[in-house]
């Protein structure tokens, strides 16, 4: 008979812990935070040559404000994003890339994202200006309603002014000619002998 023992097969009891084991930085932080409550922060080792994933994106818990002041070689106080699957610090691009292969499709995914955004964007700023465009031309518009009236009123009151001045010559020529007649006929009744 065949040996019946529940000895696992090598290499897979490692492949199932590496499987169960989330390694995200948000994991790697709140199992920290969860083994060392004292703990003030983090830093961030980010090593490109190492052929372990993990070790692209370890996160180191720091207990006094000094590991601050002058980080090692492959360190960052920088956190990379929670959107990363594989994050990777890249010194030429100066913050966090993506490192895995399999995960440029949910980088397409969030570029699509910011276009369909930027694209409403667009819209309401496109709607926006055809309605400050409408409300200007409804504005030259009464400007011109307005600037017409205001000339009517113009020529209206320079009529006026002319009929205003004829007025007034023929007032002075009526009270010129009255007064002229009233000195006649008082020039008259004088020589007459006053009656």
């Amino acid at each position: 008979m065949a040996d019946e023992t529940n000895t696992p097969v090598a290499g897979t009891e490692n492949a199932t812990q590496n499987a169960e084991v989330d390694t995200s930085v948000k994991a790697q932080e709140e199992s920290l935070k969860k083994n060392f409550p004292t703990l003030i922060g983090y830093l961030y080792m980010s090593d490109p040559d190492n052929t372990n994933p993990l070790w692209h994106h370890y996160v180191m818990p720091v207990f006094d404000e000094k590991a601050y002041e002058e980080l090692p070689w492959h360190v960052y106080k920088e956190r990379p994003s929670d959107d990363l699957v594989d994050p990777l610090y890249s010194v030429q691009k100066g913050g966090w890339i993506e490192n895995a292969h399999d995960a440029q499709t949910q980088i397409l995914a969030q570029a699509q994202m910011k276009i369909d955004a930027l694209d409403k964007s667009k819209e309401q700023f496109d709607q926006t200006l055809k309605s400050v465009q409408e409300n200007q031309s409804n504005g030259t518009a009464q400007t011109l309603t307005l600037t017409k009236a205001i000339k009517a009123l113009s020529e209206g009151q320079a009529n006026q002014n002319k009929l205003l001045a004829s007025m007034q010559q023929l007032m002075l020529a009526l009270t010129g000619n009255k007064q002229a007649t009233s000195t006649e006929t008082t020039d008259t009744k004088q020589e007459n002998g006053g009656n």
